[in-house]
């Protein structure tokens, strides 16, 4: 899953930009985005904890192994991705990654069918219907707002799996190991760069893409290592949504458990509101990796909330 953070080339634009002044609609939605996917995330393991309270995490460092998992997994799956499309057309990975979002969608309505309908055939129809209707859209007409989508219901539930089965401190050190590991591909190896653009080349869903001029048309875009060449685009990386957003679900089961459930959903979202903001409007190079500036963030709002309601408290 791609984490990173790529502009049209700002570097030649920035006086012009601050001449017109322009308001940053990209940046801002990516940051609407953020939260509103990490408290769909919340909500969805809420209504988990009412159902199958025995799944979540049992304790506070609950699923430690999986860091080493994941981490491995997403070294291999990143090498063998960017060896194999060098020498083969890859076609049918396009219809992986839509067949994986299909079942996330199936997975996410499977609770949520259990709020809004009132009989067996209400559930089974939304449970069937929803990632119906997410694949035929991604089929037919596979255009960014429609990626975008997806990718919520995937960051969503990636997070909310994810955030569910780690404690609140396995979840910290998953993802600062997933904060060196995306720092080191972007800056050192760079084949986080090489990544994006496989997805962008083979239509892969695994990048947000947000407009920054509304009234142009976005078209096919091409990623390099100064940015997003001959579009007003912004491109973010379906993990830089998903990973703080694992932090703010194992934060907010453990708030639930100790009867301090507000500030430990508020205190790690504020974390990562702060390194969406850095990392999307601060002075940083495009491209950049997310997770050490979101990852950072949301760590930080669980160690203070943690220090202020349980310590302190």
């Amino acid at each position: 899953m791609n984490s990173i953070t790529v502009f049209n080339n700002y570097g030649r634009n920035e006086k012009e930009m601050a001449e017109k002044r322009e308001f940053p609609s990209a940046q801002v939605t990516s940051l609407i985005l953020f939260i509103l996917s990490s408290i769909f995330a919340v909500y969805l393991a809420s209504i988990a904890l009412q159902v199958e309270p025995s799944t979540s995490a049992s304790t506070t460092t609950s699923g430690f192994g999986y860091v080493a998992y994941y981490l491995v997994a997403a070294i291999v799956f990143s090498v063998l991705l960017i060896l194999l499309a060098r020498r083969f057309r890859l076609n049918f990975l396009k219809w992986l990654f839509i067949a994986v979002i299909g079942l996330m969608v199936f997975y996410i309505w499977n609770y949520l069918g259990l709020v809004i309908a009132y009989t067996l055939n209400e559930y089974y129809a939304i449970i069937i219907a929803a990632p119906v209707i997410m694949v035929l859209a991604l089929i037919l007409n596979n255009k960014w707002y429609v990626v975008n989508i997806a990718g919520f219901f995937l960051t969503s539930g990636m997070a909310f799996v994810l955030g569910f089965i780690l404690g609140i401190w396995a979840a910290a050190v998953f993802l600062a190991a997933f904060a060196i590991y995306d720092y080191i591909s972007v800056y050192k190896t760079k084949h986080m760069i090489d990544l994006a653009k496989i997805a962008i080349d083979k239509d892969l869903p695994m990048l947000f893409v947000f407009p920054t001029d509304f009234s142009k048309e976005v078209g096919k875009i091409q990623i390099t290592e100064d940015g997003v060449e001959g579009h007003s685009v912004m491109a973010l990386g379906f993990g830089d949504v998903a990973f703080p957003g694992i932090m703010v679900v194992a934060s907010s089961i453990y708030g639930i458990k100790i009867g301090h459930f507000v500030p430990f959903l508020i205190l790690p979202l504020v974390g990562g509101i702060v390194g969406m903001v850095y990392l999307v409007m601060g002075n940083v190079k495009k491209p950049a990796p997310g997770l050490p500036f979101l990852n950072t963030g949301v760590i930080i709002g669980t160690l203070l909330s943690y220090l202020l309601f349980v310590i302190i408290h």
